[in-house]
């Protein structure tokens, strides 16, 4: 019998962004991914020997795509879920805690999220935390924008980091077609 180490819940959610995957350990969320991810190649790679098990639904993963469902639905501008952050360093933990503190509908620069977090020399740094921000949306990266008010980057693509921020004012519609969030020529992520 195999040897379970790691048990993770995950979701598929469709939204008016496109699909998005979410994956949950006992512990908490721990991942949102922009497209589906193939649950098959994840367990092919981490291999019978490797102790993780992948179940769809189930506790935290179930609770973060009914409340993402009530963000995109406009019921909802603030998630109460419980993370699994085991992988990530002390100073992006800072620098994720702070971001959560950004009201809906506003944004901030990184040299704000710096300062809150008391490392005022560190807005590149944070912009290289929230390049790798594993949970996007639930922790709010996308309201975090240059000091001169331009976007930045966002891992899903600028396109989408618009449309959030658009949402967030309340300036979109839902029901969307898929493919809308292609990347425009020379748009950096």
């Amino acid at each position: 019998m195999r040897d379970v180490r790691l048990v993770i819940n995950y979701n598929t959610l469709p939204t008016p962004i496109g699909d998005l995957w979410i994956g949950a350990t006992d512990r908490g969320l721990f991942y949102v991914n922009f497209g589906a991810v193939e649950t098959a190649a994840l367990e092919s790679f981490y291999g019978d020997e490797s102790g993780v098990v992948f179940l769809h639904g189930g506790g935290v993963a179930d609770t973060a795509a009914r409340q993402l469902n009530e963000y995109f639905a406009g019921l909802r501008r603030t998630f109460a879920l419980p993370f699994d952050l085991r992988g990530v360093s002390a100073f992006m933990k800072k620098v994720y805690k702070a971001t959560r503190k950004i009201p809906f509908g506003e944004v901030r620069s990184y040299g704000w999220v710096a300062d809150s977090i008391h490392e005022p020399y560190s807005a590149r740094a944070v912009g290289r935390a929230m390049g790798l921000n594993p949970i996007p949306i639930i922790i709010p990266c996308h309201r975090v924008v240059a000091s001169d008010g331009t976007l930045g980057g966002f891992g899903g693509g600028l396109s989408l980091k618009r449309w959030l921020l658009a949402h967030e004012a309340g300036q979109t519609r839902l029901g969307l077609e898929p493919g809308l969030f292609e990347e425009a020529e020379g748009e950096g992520a």
